[in-house]
């Protein structure tokens, strides 16, 4: 929906790119491999959504030493073996930096590769669609002859309206920041409550984009994997499913319009990002003895579910965990 006008807007594909299209009769998915292998478009067709973040810069090729901040600044990358940069992994990790290599394609499923950690570190994703649910089965696996640390952390961003309903796992009560613009909510590892971590804010709520507002937030340890953010105004939200035995952290972000610090154009964005680990660092979560350590032929597997649906849907999904 166009936040000015209320219109339902037309799906266009990316121009001057390769990508590869997943589709039926409810969703479209739209990857590019080339680009780190990005998903770049998730498409409801029952309501004409984009529920991915458009670019804010044209697509630009990958990059082994350029800032996140100066790639696209939209769609869903992912990080690994760290979100902020260390002294032995780059911002934003290293998948997204990289050409992914194709190894199977259908209209229904493609399988991507890429390597991290000097070539250590094999990463795959297989990408495939379940009615309108676009599923993602990932692993990674250490070639190498010595154990390799690493984190991982999802980072789709979501495309925000006005009003939009941030829905959390239901045990979750506080969030700890990792880095709130201006300290607004208070300085990193401080312990806010959720969703109101002060008496006027609700942060489960979207604002508008004015500015105010750039979070980055972890919850968990997690007993339920699943999250959402939900679109009443045309009765469709996106649900978030993972293994929260693999992945046992969330990471939020939200930003309306404060970041990034240079340019005009600026995120107005909701991630639900599972994760290894609260933190971005991978050496954060290593003097936390919380980073993923895996032995030489090691291999760890995970999956998200990305589900697209009507709002009491995912509403009495959710009233049925809380009911358990």
């Amino acid at each position: 929906m166009n936040r000015t006008t209320g219109e339902v807007e037309t799906f266009a594909p990316a121009r001057g790119i390769d990508t590869r299209v997943l589709e039926n009769a409810l969703i479209r998915a739209e990857v590019a491999p080339a680009r780190g292998g990005k998903f770049i478009s998730l498409w409801s067709k029952r309501t004409g959504t984009e529920w991915l973040l458009p670019p804010l810069r044209r697509y630009d090729e990958t990059s082994t030493d350029a800032g996140f901040e100066l790639w696209d600044g939209g769609g869903f990358d992912e990080c690994l073996p760290t979100v902020a940069p260390t002294a032995t992994a780059p911002d934003h990790g290293e998948a997204w930096r990289h050409a992914w290599d194709e190894e199977e394609f259908s209209h229904n499923s493609v399988l991507l590769q890429t390597t991290a950690l000097n070539g250590a570190v094999t990463f795959a994703r297989r990408a495939h669609l379940d009615r309108a649910s676009l599923v993602l089965d990932y692993s990674v696996e250490n070639r190498s002859d010595v154990t390799q640390s690493l984190l991982y952390c999802a980072h789709p961003l979501l495309r925000v309206e006005e009003g939009d309903l941030i829905l959390l796992p239901p045990e979750v009560r506080s969030l700890v920041i990792e880095g709130s613009v201006g300290n607004r909510l208070g300085q990193r590892g401080d312990r806010v409550a959720w969703p109101r971590p002060k008496a006027e804010e609700d942060l489960s709520i979207v604002g508008l984009p004015d500015g105010s507002q750039a979070d980055k937030l972890f919850a968990g340890p997690l007993a339920h994997g699943s999250c959402a953010l939900l679109r009443k105004s045309i009765d469709e939200g996106i649900e978030v499913t993972f293994d929260s035995r693999v992945l046992p952290h969330l990471g939020l972000w939200i930003c309306r319009a404060a970041w990034p610090e240079s340019g005009i154009r600026k995120q107005y964005t909701v991630a639900l990002e599972p994760a290894s680990a609260p933190f971005d660092s991978l050496a954060d979560a290593e003097r936390a003895q919380m980073a993923w350590k895996l032995a030489p032929g090691e291999r760890r597997v995970w999956t998200l579910c990305f589900r697209l649906d009507e709002v009491h849907e995912i509403e009495a999904r959710r009233n049925s965990k809380e009911a358990r």
